[in-house]
């Protein structure tokens, strides 16, 4: 017979696996979140990170159809949105994505790639992200990030083997964290139709990137951001917790 008491704990277990960081942090999350924020902001400058948020209406047109020229329009409105020249790399939606299952259960999902070439550096992206203009914002952003840090030589593999946090958090400095934060933790169904099996997306994922963004509202003086309500309930909640502490 099965246990379901033991089937539930490993649930559960899971699921905050999918939650927390999925690289370590040097220093621990807090420490390296405001250090590396910090930096974003001595390189890229503080009026990038007084701009307005990005909202959900901001980037999503209204009668977004999911086609790939619709998500081609949308990935150039994060290029401006993150100050990437039209066209500075090259997109394409020929991503093959490779799902790793664990116990049945789908924990990783490739959806995006930067790679760096000889001319024009190139983005890859799952075909399937046409169909989720959230979950197509937050990888591009990421991408686009990498860009920005890697291929603009500011930052190197050696340098910062924690580059791929810092990736993410680069797109919560510009603004895109909501984006980021909402599609870092989802529940699919199953491919045989019988219940649902998560899915965990980027590198922060929901429990830092809680924290990620309640540090970003604070150094844009907002103890009680409105943005906030555009945030999935555990990420909103995460957020105004940190706030909490961060303002004692």
């Amino acid at each position: 017979m099965r246990n379901p008491i033991g089937m539930i704990r490993r649930s559960q277990q899971l699921r905050s696996h999918l939650k927390a960081p999925r690289e370590r942090l040097p220093g621990g999350s807090r420490r390296w979140i405001r250090s590396s924020m910090d930096w974003l902001v001595a390189e890229f400058g503080r009026d990038v990170l007084l701009r307005p948020i990005a909202l959900p209406s901001d980037l999503i047109p209204d009668g977004y159809d999911g086609s790939v020229a619709a998500a081609t329009e949308l990935c150039g409105r994060i290029d401006a949105w993150m100050d990437l020249r039209p066209g500075q790399c090259g997109l394409s939606f020929e991503l093959d994505g490779v799902r790793r299952p664990v116990n049945g259960l789908v924990v990783k999902e490739q959806s995006g790639r930067w790679i760096r070439t000889n001319g024009k550096n190139q983005i890859l992206l799952v075909p399937a992200l046409a169909a989720d203009p959230v979950a197509l914002i937050a990888t591009y952003a990421h991408e686009a990030g990498h860009e920005l840090l890697l291929g603009s030589g500011r930052i190197s593999l050696v340098r910062r083997p924690d580059h791929e946090s810092l990736t993410d958090l680069l797109t919560v400095f510009y603004g895109l964290g909501i984006f980021t934060a909402n599609a870092a933790y989802e529940r699919r169904p199953r491919p045989n139709g019988r219940g649902k099996q998560p899915l965990a997306r980027g590198y922060l994922r929901e429990s830092a990137l809680s924290e990620a963004l309640a540090h970003y509202a604070k150094l844009r003086g907002e103890r009680h951001p409105d943005w906030d309500r555009y945030l999935d309930p555990p990420v909103r909640r995460g957020l105004r917790n940190q706030l909490v502490v961060l303002h004692r």
